[in-house]
């Protein structure tokens, strides 16, 4: 009897091992397909990352600029709610002409370009500045649609930081 006690509770850890090996195959896998969605949507953008260039200096769609430079918006809230994220995505779609899972993959590039600029803040300035010189002031007028419907989702309740970035935004476009 206790021979056969044994033998079941080794089958039993066997199988509790196996299943949790073969469950972090499945998690090991779902991490790639992440890194390579986030990289097939920034070739499906054309972004190419040069040498000794900073990713935002790289950047030669005005839609990818626009993109970053809302999520970078949206990050300076803190943490932003579902309502918001979803109103960014949104805003992306309708203001750009993207299909909804373009608007969520510019989103993650959003988040990348962020994190390369060393925060929302920065990456604010950064991007504003190439908006500017890409696309001048109809690029500001799509930023500003995403960033109103933000704003919108988020209570129309701005944080001083967000405040911060809209007057810099002015200050980059020499609005008065």
């Amino acid at each position: 009897m206790p021979f056969l006690l044994a033998l079941i509770a080794f089958a039993a850890a066997a199988y509790f091992w196996m299943n949790r090996a073969r469950n972090a195959a499945h998690i090991a896998g779902d991490v790639a397909d992440m890194a390579q969605t986030a990289m097939g949507a920034a070739r499906r953008f054309g972004f190419r990352r040069r040498a000794n260039v900073h990713p935002v200096d790289s950047i030669e769609d005005e839609k990818l600029a626009i993109g970053g430079l809302s999520t970078a918006f949206l990050e300076l809230s803190g943490m932003p709610t579902t309502e918001e994220k979803r109103a960014l995505e949104v805003g992306l779609q309708s203001s750009l002409d993207l299909s909804l899972k373009d608007a969520e993959e510019m989103v993650i590039l959003g988040h990348w370009f962020v994190n390369e600029c060393g925060g929302p803040q920065p990456a604010v300035t950064r991007l504003a500045k190439k908006v500017n010189k890409m696309a001048g002031a109809e690029g500001l007028s799509k930023s500003m649609d995403v960033i109103k419907r933000i704003v919108e989702a988020g209570g129309s309740e701005l944080s001083p930081a967000q405040s911060d970035a809209l007057a810099e935004i002015k200050s980059i476009f020499r609005l008065r």
